[in-house]
């Protein structure tokens, strides 16, 4: 009604406007006329000056009716554009609406998503969700670090060490703890993988899985070069300790993880029981040297302590990418831990397993890197591996190798250090015929062949 009445109120302003642009137009002006003039203009003009005033304004008259109707359409075409603007609008709003509600969906989905691939620990409050998105964060939450722990957890178990002492080494005193992963179930045995120096040196060997048992373990063998170990226990004693059921760890592809991937140590921490620490893949296929070993790393910023050795580098997935090996510690280093990649530890371990010990192609040779200050002493000006003794009777030796060449290339990939060497070797395998590029005498350059023979030593 209000509406009605405010466009009455208009059209009568409207119709005013046009009365007086009408006047204007016409001439006409209009004036305060008495009745009495009037009649005497009646009585007074000549008839046909009236029917010829009468006729002006029934002109006028149509003329105003005209203008009125022409500012009515015109009116009405305003407020049609004007509609057509206001839906216009409408519309867009209501697609930026849409489109704000998917983004917003989409970007609750995929925080979702990567939470779940990169970091399983995060929640959020959802009772603001849509039902969806509280099923995506149910599927989160699943997989979040403490779920992670509870239901992979105990595929991870301790490792307590014993060494004989005493008189007649009749006493056994405690060594050390570390950590170990259940690999596989075979008959009455269970396959626990580990590091080789968790157990090196150990005359006994207990592991448990709560920390509140512990089971008798035996030796399977070990690879000192990969500083990886096998032991087994049985089924049976562990049945008797009361584990009842043995969770075997789930291990995943090591060649498919990236930098910045999220993960988890788990192990026993000091050997006060099992811990779990979280991080992110720093670099992958790492090559270090530890105690003279050259090993192939995944780098950690997670927290890798004494006693995790052995335990079980975890992704989101709750599977193993990693066997924690070391860490880097002084005060000017922080998170720097290393992991022995998942592929490398499950072939060692299978070798293990079937043959009790692993066949590594060897060389048989002792090298050196050439630095820079050896070049100045040596008066050299190539780089590579300096081969410093040959074993006798290797195939080393059979292939014409001498101390003083230096080793350039082996088997199409440049040598700089030793452990470039060391790598291009272990690529290899045992019984292989391959050939390399030496130096001789500083400035001779020639090319060898050498069969690498099988051998459980490093190089």
């Amino acid at each position: 009604m209000n509406t009605d009445k405010n466009n009455i109120d208009d059209n009568f302003g409207k119709e005013d406007i046009i009365e007086e642009s009408l006047n204007e137009k016409t001439n006409i002006k209009p004036e305060i006329i008495d009745v009495a003039d009037v009649k005497d203009i009646n009585t007074e003009q000549p008839k046909e000056n009236l029917e010829d005033i009468e006729r002006k304004k029934a002109e006028i008259k149509a003329l105003i009716a005209k203008e009125k109707e022409e500012k009515k359409q015109e009116s009405k075409k305003k407020r049609k554009k004007a509609a057509k603007v206001m839906l216009k609008s409408t519309a867009v709003a209501s697609c930026c609406l849409f489109l704000g509600v998917g983004i917003g969906a989409g970007a609750i989905i995929s925080k979702n998503f990567i939470s779940k691939k990169e970091q399983s620990n995060f929640k959020f409050d959802v009772t603001d969700l849509s039902q969806a998105s509280v099923e995506d964060n149910i599927i989160l939450t699943s997989n979040s670090a403490s779920s992670i722990f509870k239901e992979v957890g105990d595929s991870v178990v301790n490792i307590s060490t014993k060494v004989s002492g005493g008189f007649f080494s009749s006493q056994l005193q405690d060594l050390g703890s570390g950590s170990g992963i259940i690999y596989k179930v075979g008959g009455d045995k269970v396959y626990i993988l580990t590091n080789n120096h968790v157990i090196e040196g150990a005359s006994a060997v207990t592991i448990s899985v709560t920390g509140n048992e512990q089971v008798d373990a035996s030796l399977v063998g070990t690879d000192p070069s990969s500083d990886l170990a096998v032991l087994s226990v049985s089924k049976q004693d562990m049945h008797k300790a009361g584990i009842q059921s043995i969770t075997v760890a789930k291990f995943a592809d090591s060649d498919t993880v990236e930098v910045g991937d999220f993960v988890f140590p788990i192990g026993n921490a000091l050997g006060r029981g099992k811990t779990m620490t979280q991080g992110m893949i720093s670099a992958q296929n790492k090559q270090i040297n530890i105690d003279g070993k050259n090993l192939t790393v995944i780098q950690t910023d997670a927290a890798i302590n004494p006693g995790n050795s052995g335990g079980a580098l975890m992704n989101t997935d709750g599977e193993v990418v990693g066997i924690n090996t070391a860490k880097l510690s002084s005060s000017a280093i922080e998170g720097i831990g290393y992991a022995i990649p998942s592929n490398i530890a499950t072939d060692i371990a299978d070798q293990i397993i079937n043959n009790g010990y692993v066949e590594r192609p060897y060389f048989g040779i002792m090298g050196k890197t050439i630095t820079e200050n050896t070049k100045r002493i040596y008066g050299l000006n190539t780089g590579g591996v300096i081969v410093v003794e040959v074993e006798q009777g290797s195939n080393a030796e059979k292939a014409g190798l001498r101390p003083g060449d230096i080793i350039t290339n082996f088997k199409g990939e440049k040598i700089k250090t030793v452990e470039d060497l060391s790598v291009a070797i272990n690529k290899c395998k045992p019984n292989d015929t391959v050939s390399f590029d030496i130096i001789r005498e500083g400035n001779k350059p020639m090319t060898l062949n050498v069969t690498l023979t099988p051998s459980n030593t490093s190089f």
